[in-house]
């Protein structure tokens, strides 16, 4: 399956992998339901076993679930549903996801990297956390902490795969974001859509990876990458559906943004101070 416009009753899952670009996704999916038809898991106090205790109407009202959960979270949706998720080439969001380790004192792994003094190489081999094992595969095949670290095989990339072709309206990729966009555009119907970045890791590697922890990288994400060109491979296919007007509709997404991307973000950040916080 290529993909397919979901109905209006349709509710849209936005699987958030880490560090693929969702923070800057947040804000322009605020912009396209009311407050009331968002639940976002992992704000606050709405962690995924209190989405799930939710009452029947609750669950019910919602149009747009985001979170960083794993594949399977529409079960306890009422209505029908249709997912999308973000890729990052395995080797960039390694390093964006061990810089965001290192600056986050919240993270589950903050406190043993700076206790240990871990370089991101020794991060990866101490096996803390499996994100960094193919953590998009996981996820998108529904196992993310069921397999130990270094113990996932081929038919968990299947599974993932056959997610992707069965559930996911698309799945986008962070080196491609705009394109990503107006695919949501196509698929959702979404409107006003320009942006600025948000919650950009600064990253702290200053020199190049060293070929042993390059190779490292690459070793425990195999599956990750097998994934990322499979995704690749099925976006092209989608958005060759929609030439050759996608391309001149990127052409003037790329021309309005750097204006219209600031415009839009004082909006959001009027909305938001206009909201009392039980809206946000």
């Amino acid at each position: 399956m290529i993909g397919h416009q979901p109905g209006k009753e349709t509710a849209v899952i936005f699987l958030h992998i880490p560090k693929t670009a969702g923070s800057t996704l947040h804000q322009i999916i605020r912009r396209q339901y009311p407050a009331s038809a968002i639940y976002h898991i992992g704000s606050h106090a709405d962690s995924e076993p209190t989405f799930r205790a939710l009452p029947l109407a609750r669950r019910s009202r919602i149009r747009l679930l985001m979170g960083h959960f794993e594949m399977g979270i529409d079960a306890y949706l009422p209505r029908p549903s249709t997912y999308f998720t973000m890729l990052r080439h395995p080797v960039a969001r390694a390093v964006s996801y061990f810089a965001h380790v290192r600056r986050d004192p919240d993270h589950y792994c903050h406190h043993l990297v700076h206790h240990e003094q871990m370089t991101l190489s020794t991060f990866i081999q101490s096996g803390a956390d499996v994100m960094m094992d193919n953590g998009q595969t996981r996820m998108l095949a529904g196992v993310l902490y069921a397999i130990p670290f270094g113990q996932l095989d081929a038919t968990v990339l299947e599974q993932a795969r056959q997610n992707l072709r069965a559930r996911f309206a698309f799945a986008g990729l962070t080196e491609k974001f705009d394109q990503a966009l107006l695919l949501m555009r196509h698929f959702f119907g979404w409107r006003n859509l320009y942006y600025t970045r948000r919650n950009v890791t600064a990253h702290t590697q200053k020199d190049p990876l060293s070929a042993e922890t390059l190779a490292l990288i690459h070793q425990v994400n195999q599956l990750d990458a097998a994934l990322y060109a499979f995704a690749a491979d099925r976006l092209a296919q989608q958005v060759a559906r929609l030439e050759p007007a996608f391309s001149q509709q990127l052409a003037r997404f790329h021309r309005l943004n750097p204006w219209l991307g600031p415009l839009a973000h004082y909006g959001d950040e009027l909305r938001l101070r206009l909201q009392g916080p039980s809206e946000r």
